[in-house]
């Protein structure tokens, strides 16, 4: 089996929790092979930004963006940068709130290693679950029976909470769609490796924990309805993505008889919105203020 070449790259993005990203950074910092850590600051509060200042050890690396660019975007800007340094084969991107467990990037590692053709892989999250893709149905994650520690099985699409990346695989496809902004990013990223070739895979054992997502419900049901269409159209075909967009205007109409209240007002809201984007070519950031007019604030 070839040898690593150095320490692993790692980038943790960050935005507006200093707290929960310091939580993160020890606990990269705390892995059993050796890292390069650079923590991507995203355009947080300025008063975040200095709160991260005080909260993060010293030796961590800082790359501070002037905006907030999204997860494909704020990740891209450290992926460029590694893929021009021409330093180490693999690199790890991750959100400020991934916990990996002490072996996790070890883990990784190893099996890039033992398979040259592997260009994308991820953790588990501790559950016996296996994430599944299809244009009409788009991302989903199943249950399944646990699998031995250190099996790698190959998967629709990996988690994003972590991922780790080959260099060649990245020099390849390219990097994150920034269309996507977030969520969604990283199933089509890996649904781009596979269809140029490349494997796909989760290493079973190797732990990551990732907390609750902390962002709004009405924007995270923008974000995955209008990013579940764009990878229909994509990955699938035109139809699939009218099929689909049909498929959220029933389950729309059903909440509507089901749900009472602003907090099911604004989640409609977000799904109509994501459609109507959709077919206009809208894509990038979300239309914040929209989003908030939906839930009667």
């Amino acid at each position: 089996m070839p040898t690593a070449e150095g320490p692993l790259q790692v980038f943790l993005l960050h935005w507006n929790e200093p707290e929960g990203c310091a939580r993160a950074v020890r606990g990269f910092l705390g892995q059993t092979v050796p890292i390069r850590l650079t923590v991507i600051d995203n355009g947080s509060l300025p008063e975040k930004r200095k709160a991260l200042d005080l909260a993060l050890p010293n030796g961590v690396e800082r790359l501070d963006l002037s905006a907030n660019l999204g997860w494909g975007g704020g990740l891209n800007a450290g992926l460029r940068r590694w893929l021009g340094e021409r330093m180490g084969s693999i690199a790890v991107v991750a959100a400020h709130d991934a916990l990996p467990e002490p072996s996790c990037l070890a883990m990784l590692q190893e099996a890039m290693m033992r398979d040259g053709r592997l260009g994308v892989v991820s953790p588990e999250y501790g559950e016996p679950m296996v994430p599944k893709y299809g244009p009409i149905l788009g991302a989903r994650i199943l249950s399944a029976v646990p699998r031995k520690r250190g099996f790698v099985e190959a998967v629709d699409y990996v988690h994003g909470a972590l991922m780790a990346f080959r260099r060649e695989c990245l020099e390849e496809i390219g990097l994150f769609d920034e269309r996507y902004f977030a969520y969604g990013d990283e199933v089509e990223i890996t649904l781009r490796a596979r269809k140029a070739g490349w494997k796909a895979a989760i290493v079973w054992g190797a732990i990551v924990v990732n907390p609750a997502s902390g962002t709004p419900k009405p924007i995270l049901t923008y974000l995955w309805a209008r990013s579940g269409l764009l990878m229909a159209e994509t990955y699938g075909s035109r139809w699939r993505a009218w099929v689909r967009a049909g498929l959220m205007l029933l389950h729309n109409g059903r909440l509507a008889l089901e749900q009472r209240g602003s907090a099911g007002r604004a989640l409609r809201h977000a799904r109509l919105l994501a459609i109507r984007d959709y077919w206009q070519g809208r894509f990038g950031s979300p239309p914040f203020e929209e989003l908030t007019q939906g839930d009667g604030r």
